[in-house]
């Protein structure tokens, strides 16, 4: 499957295919169902936003340097690396989130339960290593983007430059970081504790 056929199947609708009355976990959890369709409804609208933002975002920064006219190899290095980091943590992300369309409607409720914990703990693992290697990819394409642009006699030495926008991007990293935390206690700690009731019922 490629990558356009993946996106569309994540944002294709949010429906149940199997709804027939030989699937236990659909039968005997509905209320446990719907909790987890609604988060997964609620987690697709805000993956809609953040798509559309960073896509503002990396349209804006070509502009603003296309506008101010400066043209250097640096700079296109320096996009080029924040263009391939975003749209591999993109992908990453959506591929690692929880959807309901991945779990199997026809199985036991407690294998039903095990499964849906099992992708509710994968989608946590996205805000470790690999997030931290995204923030990391944005401080070098930033401060690549730097070295191709001239600096003004009066303007601020390069190596304040640097560290400026290298310490702003840390500082939003962390700032990520705390917010997905909180949504994952909030939200999905909650849906794993239900689950978890679920399975040790037999």
């Amino acid at each position: 499957m490629n990558e356009l056929d993946f996106l569309r199947k994540v944002w294709e609708e949010n429906t149940i295919t199997d709804t027939s009355q030989n699937s236990p976990a659909l039968k005997e959890n509905m209320s446990m169902v719907k909790k987890l369709k609604n988060f997964d409804h609620f987690q697709k609208v805000i993956n809609g936003l953040k798509i559309f933002i960073i896509t503002i975002l990396l349209i804006t920064i070509v502009i603003t340097l296309n506008f101010a006219g400066i043209d250097s190899v640096e700079i296109y290095i320096g996009i080029a690396i924040i263009f391939a980091g975003t749209i591999a943590f993109m992908l990453y992300y959506l591929r690692n989130q929880f959807y309901t369309s991945k779990l199997d409607y026809t199985q036991s409720s407690t294998r039903f339960a095990k499964e849906a914990i099992s992708l509710l703990r994968r989608q946590n693992s996205i805000f470790g290593l690999p997030f931290i290697l995204f923030i990391l990819t944005m401080i070098v394409g930033i401060n690549v983007i730097f070295l191709g642009i001239p600096l003004e006699p009066q303007s601020a030495s390069p190596l304040f430059m640097h560290i400026t926008f290298s310490s702003f991007m840390v500082l939003s990293g962390f700032l990520g970081y705390r917010i997905r935390r909180w949504r994952i206690r909030k939200e999905i700690y909650p849906l794993i504790a239900d689950l978890s009731q679920l399975e040790n019922q037999e």
